[in-house]
């Protein structure tokens, strides 16, 4: 059986690697509250199509996190859920490696 110290050598790469996605996608989040990207006022174009009288389209789907009104708050909702998702995903790979790999 492995020691934990060999295991923490085995996994650094990938470990380093999402605690540096999550940090990246953390500034992101940050930097989007503080420069305020969505803006209330139309740029040209958008008010080029309002003026003439272009209507937006229906919306093909209706998003995931469609009934929560803030939308700051399912921003973050689905940073979250999609942080967890490849998480999950990485470690069931990571199951299904070393299940293959024992039975070899």
């Amino acid at each position: 059986m492995e020691s934990l110290k060999d295991t923490i050598k085995q996994y650094k790469i990938p470990i380093i690697t999402i605690l540096v996605v999550i940090i990246v996608l953390m500034v992101m989040l940050a930097v989007g509250f503080q420069i305020g990207i969505l803006s209330t006022d139309p740029d040209g174009l958008e008010k080029t199509l309002e003026d003439a009288g272009v209507q937006e389209p229906e919306p093909f789907f209706e998003a995931f996190l469609g009934w929560i009104s803030n939308d700051y708050i399912a921003g973050i909702l689905g940073i979250i859920l999609t942080v967890s998702f490849i998480l999950a995903t990485y470690y069931i790979l990571v199951y299904v490696k070393k299940k293959r790999k024992s039975a070899d």
